[in-house]
């Protein structure tokens, strides 16, 4: 699968998980977990699937989830994201650079479809995310080859993307089915918009650690055929991938209810 951007440009060989920092989940102490693809420690960067680069405009996954549904919910979904943008410069040109703590604002909305109705979602809500921007291209770590990626000293490892998630709050009306199609959108409107990806994991990292993933296949809405399998019949529609060629990757999220 062409679609999928690599998390790092290259690794310095050392853990790659480390002692990087863990990104809290922000869910209240009464909700509980129900589905937790976010592992702990984070690495410093995922594989991604860029929006613009792909012409996709909605993605994501099948999940199955632990414990027994709830009747009308709210359901707090976190969604990595893998953010390739940079304050000034870019990735792709060697010379990024980002002021720290700066964010940019982007509209990200979550969505949750039954499994075999994709017509109308069960429950949708945007939020306003303020995403940082990449850290600044670090020479002194990462030159030659590895120039224009960040420095991530608890891996000493070079990324082009870095992590930061968000979280959105659906209100379930009914029965929240056990197993759901969970995806996000965004518009690519602005600059750095269009580097924002979102996170996905390989079966082989292992981040799975509640709940399951009942198929290889991915849900997703894109122009471009090489996201979806050969011989998909959906291109350009929001539907399945139609086929096992994403082989088990998924968005890297997790979910809570209450």
């Amino acid at each position: 699968m062409t679609g999928r951007i690599s998390a790092r440009r290259v690794g310095l060989g050392l853990a790659a998980l480390a002692t990087s920092a863990v990104m809290a989940v922000a869910a209240s102490a009464a909700d509980a977990a129900v589905y937790n693809n976010i592992p702990s420690p984070l690495p410093g960067n995922f594989a991604s699937i860029g929006f613009a680069a792909t012409s996709t405009t909605q993605f994501g996954g099948e999940i199955q989830l632990a414990g027994i549904p709830k009747q009308n919910p709210t359901v707090s979904v976190e969604v990595v994201m893998s953010d390739w943008a940079c304050e000034s410069g870019s990735w792709n040109a060697d010379n990024c650079s980002s002021p720290k703590h700066k964010k940019f604002k982007v509209p990200m909305t979550v969505s949750l479809y039954e499994v075999g109705n994709l017509s109308t979602p069960i429950a949708t809500a945007t939020k306003t995310a303020k995403i940082p921007y990449r850290p600044s291209a670090e020479p002194a770590h990462c030159s030659g080859e590895f120039a224009g990626t960040w420095y991530d000293e608890a891996t000493n490892e070079c990324f082009n993307g870095s992590l930061s998630d968000f979280v959105a709050k659906l209100h379930v009306t009914g029965k929240l089915p056990s197993t759901l199609i969970v995806t996000v959108s965004y518009p690519t409107t602005t600059v750095p918009s269009q580097s924002l990806n979102v996170a996905i994991s390989e079966p082989s990292e292992h981040t799975l650690g509640l709940g399951s993933d009942p198929t290889k296949e991915l849900f997703l809405d894109s122009s471009w055929s090489e996201m979806y399998c050969e011989g998909a019949t959906d291109v350009g529609t929001f539907g399945g991938s139609e086929g096992e060629c994403w082989e088990g990757d998924q968005p890297v999220i997790a979910v809570h209810t209450n």
